[in-house]
């Protein structure tokens, strides 16, 4: 097999997996409270930006660790505090447009405010492995892009473990599937959708740091990561998890193989091009179910 092709790969799934993280969060959120969240790309810059300041604090690996704990919790926390505070006195509104906008104002606030504290001087997130690459048969990367790879998939497992064996995790499940029902099966619904909102940008701000370990950090960066779990969530099928994290990994691995083989330039329509084609042909997405079904 052409080592070529096999290191553009083991690149796209590395990426994949990041978009997979982020892309989880937008779809748990959409699948239980029926939200089209455009900030959860914001939510990746503010755990981007905490780990550079704790990583400015605690140097080396155990910084790199303590920066994903710390943008878990401060991105976490701010999830809470803006589902409770922004979104859920909209619940109740007969349309999704006042949803949507408020969510497109607060990506534009959270973007701005970033602009104004951090400023918009690019910053990277320093490799406390001192850039140790790992040989891997044909191809090689970075022991630090492993590591988010690794680390992406650790969360992932870490997330079907307690939304299938944790009775919250049963809770938020069975709102995702009828929450009318649910309300009638005595489960608290404000709780589960402070949890969910709170768990979601949890997985952005930690795909957050994995993002800001693979590009580069600025205020604005959060537009793409938006645009990339949106894409992710369609190509999957929205609301659904398994779909998010496979959608994820295809889009990662078509752009580096499309970048590689085609042209850079095009390396972002490429994958929008693979979407535009599963949605014409199966418009649930490829893990979504078809309305009734």
């Amino acid at each position: 097999m052409d080592s070529l092709f096999v290191q553009q790969v083991l690149n796209g799934l590395i990426t994949g997996s990041v978009y997979s993280l982020i892309a989880i969060g937008l779809t748990m959120i959409f699948g239980v409270m029926k939200i089209s969240n455009f900030a959860q790309g914001d939510y990746s810059m503010v755990g981007a930006y905490t780990a550079v300041f704790v990583m400015a604090w605690v140097g080396g690996w155990l910084g790199w660790i303590g920066s994903v704990v710390a943008a878990a919790a401060v991105v976490g926390l701010l999830g809470v505090v803006t589902e409770r505070l922004v979104f859920r006195p909209l619940m109740t509104r007969w349309t999704d447009i006042d949803m949507i906008m408020v969510s497109i104002g607060l990506y534009i606030l959270l973007d701005n405010l970033a602009q104004l504290f951090f400023g918009a001087t690019p910053r990277m997130i320093g490799d406390p492995f001192g850039g140790t690459t790992v040989h891997l048969g044909l191809a090689s990367t970075s022991l630090l892009r492993l590591f988010c790879f690794f680390f992406a998939g650790i969360t992932i497992v870490c997330l079907e473990l307690f939304l299938n064996r944790s009775r919250m995790g049963v809770a938020i499940r069975a709102t995702s599937q009828n929450r009318f029902a649910a309300q009638l099966m005595g489960i608290n619904i404000n709780q589960v959708y402070r949890l969910t909102f709170g768990i979601g940008a949890l997985l952005a701000g930690v795909g957050g740091v994995l993002y800001g370990t693979l590009f580069a950090i600025y205020p604005t960066m959060g537009a793409l990561p938006t645009l990339k779990a949106f894409a992710v969530t369609i190509l999957g099928g929205m609301g659904n998890i398994r779909g998010a994290i496979w959608g994820g990994l295809i889009l990662g691995v078509a752009e580096a193989l499309g970048g590689n083989y085609i042209a850079m330039e095009y390396k972002q329509a490429i994958g929008f091009f693979i979407i535009i084609v599963v949605l014409l042909v199966k418009p649930s997405g490829l893990f979504g179910r078809k309305e009734g079904a």
